[in-house]
């Protein structure tokens, strides 16, 4: 690599670098939550962020400012001289001769891991990457063999297997792995796809003069359980908790795979439902989703709004989205999605599409709603319904928010797999995950949906007060934390020593089976345990307090509506 290069690339590294420690002080300092992807992709929403830093009385806060304005000039300066050099080579073909193995790692690097370039790609970015795409496959692979050196040694086999959910597999388990290797020291990251199967790659990278890889297979959930059971896989993804005849068939083969340690939630995953800004709509139950989607309601008039035909727009089948809408919602009814549906590959055109069509309406990721109306959502006609927000499905509060899972074996375990594991949980692996799309872990602060959906007992103990983006929850009918629970628990002792002196509040909850009496102290003691954890990490909680069944989030006669309503709540005065 020229020393020209490197420069650049060592450049762009430290950028995103700065980038992320200005997520993290600009909600520390401005109490707001600051999505990772809208601050590297958005050029006016990163302006007005570096804006508002400025105005805040932190010295390291206000210097990062600068650094990044300077860094950012650095950069549309690099632009605009690689749109000189593109209008010297309007003409004649391409010869790859002009681009050396560095050049091309370094595209590969900004395009892919640095969440698609900091800045919008410019003119001369999207030649090169054309170039590069236009090549035969005899120059490609001549290019590829001179990116390593002939004295490296290709690992015989991979450091882990991962195989399962597409959801995951897709987008945000690559990026994750690449991440994770360069964490390692590891320099020309690069994934191959393929050409048997999309949904299969390879992500290698070279780590002490060694080529070393990771195999990705992403072919559903189900296959997570399937390739652990024939030692296919050293770990499982899956957009679902393992099922009990899964976990019962695995148990003699691997272990345990439900308990802490060896089961663990890398993110949560959200829906957005929307429609057009004129609709009069403003809330649905998801019964009223399986109706419309599935086809049995056709026109908005039947569900109290205009006379106007409902038009279905849903994301193509190879979508993530789509997986998730099938799961959270058709299939919770056993339902089909309607024949008469539009199917649209791009998220943004879909929600553009949905936007523009008085009687649309669609699904999409929280980031793409753009133009379109949200929808609150909630279980039925008699729960709250709610909006989907980073906070709402950070606490599980919404309907359609799922969690993500990776499983690793109990009984021998991958080495490897488990160090990858715990980079994902990581402050830094969770902000990959929002920048994906999906709802990390990462704590944020934030305002009750409805202040009327407490007792007034609760409104009056927090009405200084703001909520954390986690839930405690627990095991079916015990006062026991699931493994979700037991490292959010680190994650809240790391919140307040960073924010002290604030003063911690716990408030329990319950379904409302069985006798309320008992529904009262079994939610007490969920509060009394999480603080009995939380004062072994040196945290001492001043309000704990159960409540039972006073403030249900979903109907209790299904069991994911009472695992919803088992909860912990953590409130900061």
């Amino acid at each position: 690599m020229s020393p020209k290069a490197h420069k650049h690339l060592h450049y762009n590294v430290a950028l995103v670098d700065k980038v992320w420690n200005l997520k993290r002080l600009c909600e520390t300092h401005l109490k707001m939550h600051i999505p990772l992807n809208m601050v590297l992709k958005d050029e006016a929403y990163r302006a007005d962020l570096l804006e508002k830093a400025l105005t805040t009385d932190n010295d390291e806060l206000v210097s990062l400012v600068w650094e990044i304005r300077n860094m950012e000039a650095a950069i549309f300066q690099s632009a605009n001289e690689a749109d000189v050099q593109k209008s010297r080579k309007k003409s004649g073909s391409f010869r790859i001769h002009l681009f050396t193995a560095a050049a091309f790692t370094l595209i590969f690097f900004v395009s892919g891991y640095l969440l698609r370039s900091f800045l919008p790609m410019d003119a001369g970015e999207v030649f090169v990457v054309k170039a590069v795409q236009n090549l035969s496959v005899e120059s490609r692979l001549k290019l590829k063999s001179t990116t390593h050196s002939d004295s490296l040694v290709k690992s015989d086999k991979p450091l882990f297997r991962l195989h399962g959910s597409n959801t995951i597999g897709e987008k945000l388990a690559p990026r994750l792995i690449e991440a994770y290797l360069m964490s390692q020291g590891a320099s020309n990251v690069r994934t191959e796809v393929s050409q048997l199967s999309p949904n299969e790659k390879i992500i290698s990278g070279e780590i002490n003069g060694r080529i070393e890889y990771i195999e990705l297979q992403a072919h559903g959930s189900g296959t997570a359980f399937s390739d652990l059971l024939k030692n296919e896989t050293d770990m499982g993804m899956s957009s679902r908790r393992i099922k009990d005849k899964e976990r019962e068939d695995l148990l003699a083969k691997v272990g345990d795979l439900s308990v802490p340690g060896n089961e663990h939630v890398l993110g949560l995953d959200g829906l957005a439902i929307i429609i057009s800004p004129g609709n009069t709509i403003s809330s649905l139950s998801i019964e009223q989703l399986v109706g419309i989607f599935s086809g049995g309601i056709v026109n908005w008039s039947q569900l109290g709004g205009k006379d106007i035909p409902i038009k279905i727009y849903a994301r193509d089948e190879k979508s993530g989205t789509w997986d998730s809408f099938k799961t959270l919602v058709l299939e919770s009814h056993k339902a089909k999605l309607s024949d008469s549906a539009t199917r649209i590959e791009s998220s943004t055109e879909l929600s553009d599409a949905v936007a523009r069509e008085a009687g649309a309406i669609g699904f999409i990721g929280l980031p793409y709603v753009r133009h379109a109306k949200l929808l609150a959502i909630s279980t039925s006609d008699h729960n709250k319904a709610i909006v989907p927000t980073h906070f709402t499905v950070g606490t599980e509060d919404y309907p359609l928010s799922r969690r993500l899972f990776f499983y690793t074996p109990q009984l021998n375990p991958n080495i490897e797999a488990q160090e990858f594991v715990r980079f994902v949980i990581s402050d830094r692996g969770q902000s990959i995950v929002e920048d994906v799309g999906f709802v990390s872990q990462n704590i944020k602060l934030g305002k009750p949906f409805d202040n009327e959906f407490y007792p007034a007992e609760m409104r009056g103990l927090t009405a200084r007060s703001e909520r954390l983006s986690i839930n405690f929850r627990f095991k079916s009918g015990s006062d026991e934390l699931d493994t979700k629970s037991l490292n959010d628990l680190d994650r809240v002792a790391r919140y307040v020593e960073v924010n002290a002196p604030k003063r911690v509040q716990l408030f329990g909850f319950s379904d409302n089976e069985g006798d309320p009496m008992k529904s009262q102290e079994l939610s007490g003691r969920r509060a009394k345990v999480v603080e009995q954890q939380l004062i072994q990490r040196g945290i001492y909680p001043l309000v704990v307090k159960g409540l039972g069944d006073a403030a249900p989030l979903a109907a209790s006669d299904t069991e994911e509506g009472k695992n919803i309503n088992r909860r912990v709540e953590v409130w900061i005065l």
